[in-house]
């Protein structure tokens, strides 16, 4: 969830324009969250929660549109030169049909808007303008640029899935020359202050949404912030400093704060509440953006601000919505604090939450999707089987009400109407602050469509099932179904106008995801040993980066690259598994040391991972090396002991138990190894390592030892292996057993369970 603000304003101008036939905005939703009666979002960058962290969307690959004419980019054109033109509809630019898919970047010149001023559908607004025509006149360039606008927003569902040079040139030239008209109508025609301000604001938004032409909106709504302290229009000043802060962050972060700190107090300063949230909440979402640690603090510090606010003043939607993102702020903060802070973020929500007003179902889905991933952080296996229930519970009923829109991403979160909402709340504010149908004032904000979000919660389904059990395919039917509705779209949804870079942003995303649910489909693959489904997995990755154009870095990249190394690992190629677990990307610090990022602990985590993998690819007997493998222990042991994952600490103890250091590791050392490696492993429920624990202990312990122990020992290590599903650990299971069976002279049980392991083995490594 973040906050960029709603939706740009659109036509209806306060009733200085004509109403606009060509407008193709959203219905109005109410604070359930119906679908809106809004132009799209203000601000196209939307950012969204994932499991990379908070999952975030981010477009940056926009068109410019600049001034490089000396005459501020507009040259006079004489009346004598101006041909009588037929007039071509917008609309019959979007002829061409998508073709190949191409990365939509910014063009190689900068786009100047001149020719598309010079253009005959124009050619009105060029001639020189009679006094008495002024207000005819900008009602005519208004129109004129919002069915450019709806022209261009029409034709970006097809580009962004065929992102080819004609459609996105197309685009651009109709936004460019949407932005000419309003250009001209501040430049060239006498207007109004109050309907100046609104062109201002419309131009700055656009510009905002579809170009990298910070300078010139900025230069916009200081103008235009000027003129409405000169008129006394509160609400227009407060949207265009919203704007202007978030032009100011693209460039100068620590000048979009600074500002924003001084709007915040200003609007406290006079008790306007509804925009203290609109600002505060821009603020923690720039921060939390970031990724930075000490930015996140200072999230956490507005959104506890927010709440405080809220709660004097009776806005209990808004405390809900200021503790759901504090929840998400601590889900992405390192440390063994952060999830007993998600809870009780979790707990203030929903004790909100039931009242009747504060309802929000999307509020009520993000809540169970936190609360489900701060207890696969936990660790705890009861847990997070019970949350997961009842998230899917929640998120099954949520298919049947059109609450929550499969295809929109805006909602509105209610806020108490005040004596001076009419001053500062407005129409014109629509795209922060809007009216409801109740007469009540909304904060509108950007959420996962339903979609969307129930797919985020397949993904959650399949890794606790994944983590719990591999072996009975739970999680893998989970993960293929959540990847399928990514892929096939077998929830249908209704493609609306939208803008280019936003639709864009939000098929990179969604490209993002499916990434994921590969990767984790791959770790399914390897618990089963089916390492010919890891190998298409890992292609299948490669393959959708390549689709949606995602570079491959992050915890993505390590996710990736550690799967490679785990897949020859698995097929016997130890040589090209060591290379791969050597690479850069896994360096460990000689020191634990502390982190500035969540992104950068999972990184280490999985750094962690890589180096464990080593150390037992290095007990085949010809790359034996005591002496390296008890420095590299040492390393370890304070990289892995009291982890905060639980999992990652059951490894090394296991780890611990099984390689040959100089000194040799005591027994007592070896049990008490083995005993930390069993709790953990009962602990989180992770069949895998319950298998391999027993397996380890039998080996240890049991091996050529005649006597019931022995036997018992041997049974049950073969049992935990048939659970866990991986023929590796079956076949040896079974062939510890059948050893076990044959020092005790039970030669037909010996044979049989030689006979499974042979089957096993074989299936394992069919090559081999």
């Amino acid at each position: 969830m973040s906050y960029q603000g709603g939706q740009a304003p659109g036509n209806g101008w306060a009733g200085h324009g004509p109403p606009n036939p060509y407008q193709h905005g959203r219905p109005q939703i109410s604070p359930n969250g119906a679908p809106p009666q809004y132009q799209p979002p203000l601000n196209g960058n939307a950012q969204y929660w994932t499991q990379n962290g908070p999952a975030q969307a981010t477009y940056g690959m926009t068109p410019r549109y600049t001034n490089n004419h000396p005459n501020n980019g507009y040259q006079q054109t004489p009346p004598s030169q101006v041909q009588q033109p037929q007039y071509i509809s917008p609309a019959q630019l979007q002829q061409q049909a998508p073709a190949r898919p191409q990365q939509y970047q910014r063009p190689s010149q900068t786009f100047n808007p001149q020719s598309t001023l010079n253009s005959p559908s124009l050619y009105s607004a060029m001639l020189p303008m009679p006094k008495d025509s002024s207000s005819d006149t900008a009602k005519l360039l208004i129109s004129l640029a919002e069915e450019y606008f709806d022209a261009a927003h029409d034709l970006a569902p097809a580009a962004a899935l065929a992102m080819t040079t004609a459609n996105v040139e197309t685009y651009q030239k109709l936004i460019a020359t949407g932005l000419g008209c309003l250009d001209t109508a501040l430049k060239r025609v006498r207007l109004a202050p109050r309907l100046e301000a609104n062109i201002r604001l419309r131009f700055a938004a656009v510009l905002l949404e579809e170009t990298d032409n910070s300078m010139e909106g900025e230069t916009a709504l200081s103008k235009g912030i000027t003129l409405c302290e000169r008129n006394h229009y509160h609400d227009l000043k407060y949207a265009m400093q919203f704007l202007l802060a978030q032009f100011m962050v693209k460039k100068n972060p620590k000048a979009s704060v600074k500002a924003l700190d001084g709007y915040i107090s200003d609007a406290e300063a006079y008790q306007h509440f509804s925009w203290v949230y609109a600002f505060r909440f821009l603020r923690a979402t720039q921060s939390l953006a970031s990724g930075n640690l000490t930015d996140n603090h200072a999230a956490v510090y507005h959104l506890r601000a927010i709440a405080a606010t809220a709660d004097q003043q009776g806005d209990k939607a808004i405390c809900v919505t200021a503790s759901l993102m504090e929840a998400l702020a601590y889900l992405k903060t390192p440390g063994p604090d952060a999830v007993e802070q998600v809870q009780h973020q979790i707990a203030a929500a929903r004790a909100h939450q039931v009242d009747d007003s504060c309802r929000i179902l999307q509020f009520e889905g993000l809540a169970h999707i936190l609360d489900v991933a701060s207890s696969i952080r936990q660790g705890n296996s009861a847990n997070m089987m019970q949350k997961l229930k009842i998230m899917q519970e929640m998120m099954d009923d949520s298919l049947k009400d059109h609450a929550w829109s499969t295809s929109s991403d805006i909602i509105s979160v209610p806020i108490k109407r005040t004596s001076k909402s009419s001053s500062i709340i407005s129409q014109d504010t629509r795209m922060i602050l809007g009216i409801g149908n109740d007469g009540g004032d909304n904060l509108m904000m950007t959420f996962l469509n339903k979609k969307d979000a129930y797919s985020i919660s397949l993904l959650l389904c399949g890794m606790v099932l994944l983590h719990r059990n591999s072996g009975d395919q739970k999680g893998f039917r989970y993960l293929s179904a959540g990847l399928e509705y990514m892929e096939d779209g077998k929830m249908p949804v209704k493609t609306s106008a939208g803008l280019l870079p936003d639709l864009a942003a939000r098929r990179r995303w969604r490209g993002l995801i499916q990434c994921y649910f590969h990767v984790y489909i791959a770790f399914c693959s390897a618990g089963l040993a089916d390492w010919a489904k890891v190998k298409d997995c890992m292609d299948k990755i490669r393959m959708t980066a390549g689709t949606f154009e995602i570079t491959l870095k992050g915890p993505l990249e390590c996710l990736t690259l550690y799967l490679t190394g785990a897949y020859h690992q698995g097929i016997g190629d130890f040589d090209t598994a060591l290379q791969i677990f050597g690479n850069q990307r896994f360096h460990l610090p000689s020191t634990k040391s502390t982190f500035t990022s969540f992104d950068e602990q999972v990184e280490r985590d999985i750094a962690l991972l890589a180096a464990l993998n080593t150390l037992w690819i290095l007990q085949e007997k010809p790359r034996q090396d005591p002496n390296y493998n008890a420095v590299l222990m040492e390393r370890l042991r304070p990289l892995c002991e009291h982890h905060p994952n639980k999992d990652i600490e059951t490894a090394f103890y296991l780890i611990a138990a099984t390689i040959n250091t100089t000194p040799p590791t005591e027994l007592f050392r070896i049990k008490g190894y083995l005993r930390s490696a069993l709790g953990g492993a009962q602990t989180t429920g992770n069949t895998q390592f319950l298998c391999i624990t027993l397996n380890v202990m039998c080996s240890r312990f049991f091996s050529g030892v005649v006597g019931d122990q022995a036997e018992k020992s041997a049974k049950a290590a073969s049992v935990q292996a048939q659970k866990s599903g991986n023929v590796l650990w079956m076949s040896v299971a079974d062939g510890m057993l059948s050893q076990c069976y044959d020092v005790q002279g039970k030669k037909v049980e010996a044979q049989m369970a030689l006979e499974q392991a042979r089957i096993s083995a074989e299936k394992a490594l069919p090559d081999s």
